[in-house]
C-alpha cells in the first residue's frame, strides 16, 4: 500500500474511533444524568463527580472489557456496524484496503449500513455509480476531519493563550503571610505533609487553584487583608475548599478532562456533561470543607459563598487550568441542605458506583463470548427445494481461542462404511444414506468417517440459500462454463451463461446444483461451490437485512436443527461475524476399482480435519 494511502487510512481509523468513543461516552452521559436528576439528590455530590469519571474513562480510552451486565448492549453493536460502514464508503477503491467484511457488526446490532451496490436491468454493475460515491465520500470525510482537527487547534489556542495571560498577571502576587491559618486548614483537609503555596494578588477579584505540576492557591487581596473574626473564619472556608481541590487532584483532574473535551468538541452532549462535571466538582469539595470545619455551621459557610459572589469580578483564566468558583446560588442552596452522609449513604454511594462503572465501562459481549463452548462443530445437510435426497453437506466449526471459523465441503458421493455390509449402492454414499436416516444417524456416521467431533446439525433447502444470496444484493461470480441440465425428479432446471456476472439467488441456486457437466464429478462442482462460498464471504458485508435477528429468520425458514434457539443464533452470528473463515480443502480419491462408486476420504485429509475441526 502507498505511503499517502497508508496515512489516510491510519487518519481514518482515528477519527472513526474517537467518533465511537464519543457516542458511546455521550450515551454514558445521559445515563448519568439521568441517575444524577434522580437518586443523586438523595446522596452527596462525592457521588456524581465519582460517576463522572466514567464518561471521562470513555472519552480517553479505546480499550474496554466485556460484560453481560453491559448497559450499551443496544447502542455499541449498532455504533461499530456504523463506523465500519462508513469506513467502507470512503474507503473503497481508494485506499485500497483489505475486504471489509463488517466483522464488528457486533452481532446483536444491525448488519453493515453500506449503500445497496447499484445494479442494473441486465444484471451489471453500473461503473460510474460505483467510482463516484466512493470519490465523494473520501472528500466529504477529509473535509469533516480537517474542520474536526481546526476545532481542537482553536480551542488548545485559546486556552493556552488565556492560561498564558493568567499566569502574567500572576507574576506580581506575594505569599500568604497568615501561615497558621494554612497549616490548620491543610491539617483539617489532611494534606499537612504536603507543601502547598498560597498566593495573594491585587489582580484576582476571586480565589482559585492554578498550576499543574505545582499546583497553587491563589487569594485576593480583598479578603486577605481584612481584619476581624468573622472575615478570618470565611478565609478559612475559602483555604478549606481550595486545599479540598488539591487534595483530590483537581487540578490533574480538570486539565485532562478539558483536553478530553477539546478531541470531542463537535459532540453537544459532552459539553453539558462538562458543565454538570465542573458543578459536581465544586459542590463536593464545598461538601468536603464543611466536613473539615471544627467551627462553624452550613449557613456561615453559605454566607462565605455569597459574599464572595458578590466580590468576583471578571478575570481571564484558562477553564482547564484554574477553578473559578462559579453557580453560586446553586452551591449555597446545596450546603443549605447538606447534611453529613452516614455509613449506610457512603455504603450505597460507594455501591452504586461500582454498578454503574461496570455497566458503563464495559461492552457488551459478542455471541462468541456467550457461547458456552470454545469449541463446537456443525453438520449442515441440505437439499434441493422440493426434493428429499441431500445435495450438499458442510461441516460448519468455530474456534473461540483462535477466533476463527473453518468449513468444510464434504461430496455427497462420499463413501459411507456399512455396520453390517448390506449397504446397497446408494446408502453406500452419504446422500443416499442421509436420504433415508435420521439427522443423529448421519452424524454419528460422519464423525466416524473424520474422527472429529459433531455438536449438532442443521437441515435445510436451497430455498434458504437463495434468499441469502438475495439479501446479498447477488453476488459476482466468474461462471465457469456454460451449465444447461433439466432433471423433473430432482426439481432442477438449470440454464446458466459462461462469464462473469451478478448471480441472483436463482442463479446461485443453479451454479451450486449442477454437477454433470464436470469432467470430476461432484469434486469439480465443489471446487466451483467453495469459490462461490468464497465469493460470498467477501461480500457478507453487503447483506441488505437490518438485524442478526432478521439474519437469523432468513435463515430458518423450512431449517430443521437439534440446536436451541438461543444458541442457534448466537452461531449464525458467530459465523457472520467472524474475523477468520478458512475453507478447509478435504482430498478425495476416487474408487479405482468402481468409476461410479463412493469417493475415498484420503488418510491427510483426516488428519487435516482433525487439527482444524
Amino acid at each position: 500500500m502507498p505511503a499517502e494511502r497508508k496515512g489516510g487510512s491510519n487518519v481514518l481509523n482515528i477519527c472513526l474511533t474517537v467518533l465511537n468513543m464519543s457516542i458511546t461516552a455521550g450515551m454514558a452521559a445521559l445515563i448519568i444524568m439521568i441517575l444524577r436528576s434522580s437518586i443523586g439528590k438523595a446522596l452527596p455530590r462525592t457521588f456524581s463527580y465519582g460517576m463522572w469519571a466514567i464518561v471521562l474513562y470513555r472519552m480517553v480510552s479505546p480499550v474496554s472489557f466485556s460484560s453481560i451486565f453491559s448497559m450499551l448492549g443496544s447502542i455499541k453493536p449498532g455504533l461499530d456496524t456504523y463506523t465500519s460502514s462508513i469506513k467502507a464508503a470512503s474507503l473503497i477503491g481508494n485506499l485500497n484496503f483489505e475486504v471489509l467484511s463488517g466483522y464488528k457488526a457486533q452481532e446483536l446490532g444491525g448488519a453493515p449500513l453500506l449503500p445497496e451496490t447499484p445494479i442494473d436491468s441486465t444484471g451489471g454493475l453500473l461503473p460510474t455509480q460505483v467510482s463516484v460515491a466512493p470519490m465523494t465520500a473520501n472528500y466529504l470525510m477529509a473535509a469533516m476531519v480537517a474542520l474536526w482537527i481546526l476545532g481542537i487547534l482553536l480551542l488548545l489556542i485559546y486556552n493556552a493563550v488565556s492560561y498564558t495571560k493568567l499566569c502574567r498577571s500572576m507574576s506580581t502576587s506575594t505569599f500568604f503571610e497568615d501561615y497558621q491559618l494554612v497549616e490548620e486548614c491543610k491539617l483539617a483537609t489532611g494534606i499537612s505533609n504536603r507543601r502547598v503555596a498560597v498566593y495573594e494578588s491585587d489582580k484576582v477579584a476571586g480565589p482559585f487553584v492554578y498550576g499543574i505540576f505545582k499546583p497553587r492557591v491563589m487569594l485576593p487581596v480583598s479578603i486577605t487583608h481584612l481584619s476581624g473574626e468573622e472575615e478570618r473564619e470565611q478565609l478559612r472556608h475559602i483555604l478549606l475548599h481550595e486545599l479540598y481541590h488539591i487534595k483530590r487532584l483537581d487540578y490533574l483532574v480538570k486539565p485532562l478532562a478539558f483536553l478530553a473535551q477539546c478531541v470531542h468538541w463537535f459532540n453537544p452532549i459532552l459539553w453539558i456533561a462538562f458543565r454538570l462535571f465542573n458543578k459536581d466538582m465544586e459542590m463536593s469539595c464545598d461538601e468536603g470543607a464543611v466536613k473539615a470545619l471544627k467551627t462553624g455551621t452550613r449557613e456561615d459557610y453559605a454566607s462565605t459563598l455569597l459574599h464572595m459572589a458578590s466580590n468576583q469580578g471578571n478575570i481571564q483564566k484558562s477553564c482547564a487550568l484554574a477553578f473559578r468558583e462559579t453557580n453560586a446560588g446553586e452551591r449555597v442552596k446545596h450546603i443549605i441542605k447538606y447534611k453529613k452522609p452516614g455509613l449506610a449513604v457512603g455504603v450505597i454511594s460507594v455501591f452504586l458506583i461500582v454498578l454503574f462503572a461496570v455497566s458503563l465501562l464495559s461492552n457488551p459481549m459478542s455471541l462468541a463470548e456467550q457461547l458456552e463452548d470454545d469449541q463446537a462443530n456443525v453438520l449442515v445437510i441440505c437439499s434441493g427445494e422440493g426434493t428429499a435426497i441431500p445435495d450438499t453437506f458442510l461441516l460448519l466449526g468455530y474456534n473461540n481461542d483462535r477466533n476463527e471459523v473453518n468449513i468444510a465441503f464434504l461430496p455427497r458421493d462420499l463413501e459411507v462404511l456399512p455396520d453390517d455390509g448390506h449397504y446397497g449402492l446408494a446408502q453406500r454414499k452419504l446422500s443416499g444414506y442421509a436420504s433415508e436416516n435420521p439427522p443423529e444417524a448421519v452424524i454419528e456416521k460422519v464423525k466416524e468417517m473424520l474422527g472429529v467431533e459433531i455438536d449438532n446439525y442443521i437441515k435445510l433447502d436451497t430455498g434458504n440459500f437463495r434468499d441469502l444470496v438475495d439479501a446479498l444484493g447477488g453476488v459476482e461470480f466468474d461462471v465457469p462454463m456454460k451449465m444447461v441440465y433439466e432433471d423433473p425428479y430432482q426439481n432442477l432446471s438449470i440454464n446458466l451463461e459462461e462469464g462473469k456476472q451478478v448471480l441472483d439467488g436463482e442463479k446461485a441456486e443453479m451454479l451450486i446444483r449442477y454437477r454433470k457437466g464436470y469432467l470430476e464429478g461432484d469434486l469439480g462442482r465443489i471446487e466451483v461451490q467453495k469459490a462461490f462460498l468464497g465469493a460470498m464471504i467477501k461480500q457478507k458485508s453487503d447483506l441488505k437485512i437490518g438485524s442478526m435477528k432478521e439474519l437469523y429468520q432468513l435463515l430458518a425458514k423450512d431449517m430443521k436443527t437439534d440446536l436451541e434457539l438461543s444458541k442457534a443464533k448466537k452461531l449464525i452470528a458467530v459465523f457472520y461475524t467472524a474475523k477468520s473463515i478458512d475453507i478447509v480443502n478435504v482430498s478425495i480419491l476416487q474408487n479405482n476399482t468402481d468409476p461410479f462408486g463412493p469417493l475415498l476420504l484420503t488418510p491427510e485429509t483426516k488428519e487435516e480435519v482433525k487439527n482444524k475441526f
